[in-house]
């Protein structure tokens, strides 16, 4: 299911992560959050059930506190593993002297050093942003940012596959720049993904219960965000199979974009 997984160390953020994490879930629209204390399950490999909830989350939230930018502090391991992943990362300050990590350098903070409740309210603002057309380019730009010094610092062996991903990279991006121009003129998957080719897109009139049945199933997976996407899926898609298609890419585990494939009208 759909979520953002917030990082941090408990040693010193344990009760602002709970707090962040239970204003984003009680806002509207409501956001889920992934976070150690509530979703870790007994008798599981912890490290695994946090790997996997990197794997299939919409970003980290990295919260910057004097223990938590240590070079050895576990939320390294855990942005670290993001990036990998290519997964949008968002530095959140709660401590003055917390310093950005090197490797996180270009991103910009949410400052919630001085007032906790505007800060909150940016970040919703920002999380909602990033599932629009804007905000996926910026993710792209991000990411190319991120290739693009990390071929200054590849090994030989390493610097064809950086190189490939970087001209990968700047064809996303300019795809996604003629989105923002032109939301109709070609077909997003997400910022991972593209179905290759820009094609025009017809007009389709949908029935409203279709497209009522489809958020209802979608929800089921990532939660009331699921009104917003089908509408904006449904701009750009010519088909129900296609609709269906391009709203499991935004389920993060496989098994339920399965079910989720499975529960398309026939």
């Amino acid at each position: 299911m759909s979520h953002h997984f917030i990082s941090y160390s408990r040693v010193d953020a344990e009760a602002f992560a709970v707090r962040v994490a239970s204003s984003l879930a009680a806002g509207s629209p409501p956001l889920r959050v992934w976070l150690d204390k509530r979703e870790l399950k007994p008798g599981l490999d912890w490290d695994e059930q946090i790997g996997e909830a990197i794997r299939s989350c919409d970003s980290l939230l990295f919260v910057m506190t004097r223990d938590g930018v240590k070079p050895n502090s576990v939320c390294k391991r855990e942005w670290t593993l993001a990036l990998k992943c290519n997964k949008p990362v968002i530095p959140l300050r709660l401590e003055l002297d917390a310093e950005l990590p090197f490797r996180l350098e270009p991103r910009q903070f949410i400052d919630f050093s001085r007032d906790v409740e505007p800060a909150l309210a940016r970040l919703r603002k920002h999380l909602l942003w990033l599932a629009e057309p804007e905000g996926v380019l910026q993710t792209l730009k991000v990411r190319l940012a991120d290739a693009t010094r990390a071929l200054s610092r590849a090994p030989e062996s390493d610097r064809p596959r950086v190189m490939m991903e970087i001209a990968d990279l700047e064809r996303q991006v300019e795809q996604q720049e003629r989105i923002v121009e032109n939301p109709h003129a070609t077909v997003p998957v997400s910022a991972e993904g593209w179905r290759e080719g820009p094609r025009p897109m017809p007009a389709k009139t949908w029935e409203s219960a279709v497209l009522e049945r489809a958020k209802q199933d979608l929800a089921l997976y990532i939660g009331p965000m699921a009104k917003v996407i089908v509408d904006r899926t449904a701009a750009r898609t010519i088909s129900l199979e296609e609709l269906y298609e391009t709203l499991a890419a935004e389920i993060g585990s496989a098994k339920e974009r399965e079910k989720f494939l499975a529960s398309r009208p026939r």
